[in-house]
C-alpha cells in the first residue's frame, strides 16, 4: 500500500508577500477523502537560519514574535529572497547584526515543521571578523549579544531560547565540530 496523499483540489485561502496557505482537498491511500493545510513560501529559494561566530563567541538577537506576543532570543534568521543562500545570509548577518562581511558554511538544511510548512531552510555557519555596528532592523529587532558557547548552552537549559531554528542550527553547529 502506498502511503502517498494526493492532492485533487488546491484551494488558495490567503497570500501575502511571504507566505501563500491553502486548504487542499486530498485523497488518501485507502481511497477516502480529506483536508490538509499546507503554508508555502512565496519566493523561491532557501530561508536561511545562521550560526554567526566571531571571536569563539554567537550572536544571537532579541526579536519581538508576535505569534507568541514576546520578545525572545534567537539566532538570525530569514526568508529568501530569490537570492542565493549566501547572499541571503548576507543580508540577513546586515539586517539582524549589522555585519558587512562574512565567510559562510552550509551546514545542512532542515524543515521547520513539515507537517504544515513546504519550505526548506538553509543552516548556515557565517565566520565575522568584524563584529559589525548593530541590527539595522529597528522594527522587529530589540537588542543582539554575542555569547560564548557555553553561555549559549545555558540559556537553551533555561529555557531562555527555545526557538526550534535556533536549537536545530546550533546542532549542526556542533556536529560540524565532531
Amino acid at each position: 500500500m502506498s502511503h502517498e496523499i494526493r492532492r485533487v483540489e488546491e484551494r488558495k485561502v490567503y497570500a501575502n508577500r511571504f507566505f501563500t496557505l491553502y486548504d487542499d482537498d486530498v485523497r488518501f491511500p485507502d481511497g477516502s477523502n480529506g483536508r490538509y493545510t499546507r503554508l508555502a513560501a512565496t519566493e523561491p529559494g532557501s530561508g536561511v537560519v545562521l550560526a554567526p561566530i566571531y571571536d569563539g563567541k554567537i550572536g544571537i538577537v532579541r526579536v519581538f514574535r508576535y505569534a507568541l506576543d514576546a520578545l525572545v532570543w534567537e539566532l538570525p534568521r530569514g526568508f529568501s529572497h530569490g537570492e542565493s543562500i549566501e547572499d541571503t545570509a548576507l543580508n540577513e548577518l546586515r539586517e539582524e547584526l549589522g555585519v558587512k562581511e562574512a565567510k559562510t558554511e552550509i551546514l545542512g538544511f532542515m524543515y521547520p515543521d513539515s507537517g504544515v510548512q513546504t519550505a526548506r531552510v538553509a543552516v548556515v555557519a557565517a565566520w565575522i571578523a568584524d563584529a559589525g555596528s548593530g541590527s539595522e532592523d529597528t522594527v522587529e529587532v530589540e537588542s543582539t549579544m554575542w555569547v560564548e558557547p557555553r553561555e549559549f548552552e545555558r540559556m537553551i537549559r533555561c529555557g531562555e531560547i527555545e526557538d526550534g531554528f535556533s536549537l536545530a542550527a546550533y546542532a549542526l553547529l556542533r556536529l560540524r565540530e565532531t
